[in-house]
């Protein structure tokens, strides 16, 4: 278990990074605080996520850069910092927003499902990564973690997933894939980031309405 004298890091532009790139863009910096959101295969339906390609598009229109892609309003050297912020807020939050409506089985609304999650979670903290908090929703998992030295973060969540799914498929007899393969990954760049996701975190059960019987909540002592 993480301790009191956990040293929470941030991003340093000065220290080794791993990048890489398949739907999503990772940076992996072991050393520092990431927040991580993985989420059941069935969460995001086809529908919720054209619905979500839409209200990006809708965006980009109302900012004046229709007929572009996110990369490309990204990468653009005229398209100003404020905007890139605006627009990655924008995308981060609406997708947030439509787990948070709970599409799909949510079979992780189940206690005891939700136990082999946080099994997996804690099975390794305070020897190969130190976790801050986590929340367990009925259809995703937000988690602020530091990967130790040399440890990898990618490879790590993919064990987390590999453990959770073998046992839950398990539990409850059903076979094929349980997690959406690509986590999303941050690494918290400042203090007052890191207070604002610890205190998004808490605030994502009560936002989505649920009873204590359907999220689990835990922070590091």
């Amino acid at each position: 278990m993480a301790g009191p004298n956990v040293e929470w890091s941030f991003f340093d532009s000065s220290k080794a990074t791993l990048e890489s790139r398949r739907n999503l863009p990772h940076l992996d910096m072991p050393g520092a605080l990431t927040f991580v959101t993985f989420r059941l295969a069935d969460s995001m339906p086809r529908e919720v996520v054209e619905k979500w390609h839409n209200e990006i598009e809708g965006w980009l229109q109302e900012n004046g850069l229709a007929g572009r892609t996110v990369d490309q309003v990204l990468e653009s050297p005229t398209v100003s910092q404020r905007l890139k912020t605006e627009l990655r807020r924008f995308k981060n939050r609406a997708w947030h927003g439509h787990l948070d409506d709970c599409h799909g089985a949510c079979l992780l609304r189940d206690r005891t499902v939700r136990k082999f999650v946080s099994n997996s979670l804690r099975h390794f903290d305070g020897d190969r990564y130190d976790v801050e908090r986590f929340v367990i929703m009925p259809n995703h998992v937000h988690v602020l973690i530091q990967m130790r030295c040399d440890v990898l973060l990618r490879k790590q969540f993919r064990e987390i997933q590999r453990y959770s799914a073998r046992e839950i498929n398990k539990r409850l007899g059903r076979s094929g894939d349980l997690w959406q393969s690509e986590p999303f990954d941050h690494v918290v760049r400042s203090e007052s980031q890191f207070v604002y996701l610890q205190q998004y975190i808490v605030d994502n059960p009560v936002k989505a309405r649920l009873s204590e019987s359907e999220y689990t909540l835990w922070i590091s002592s």
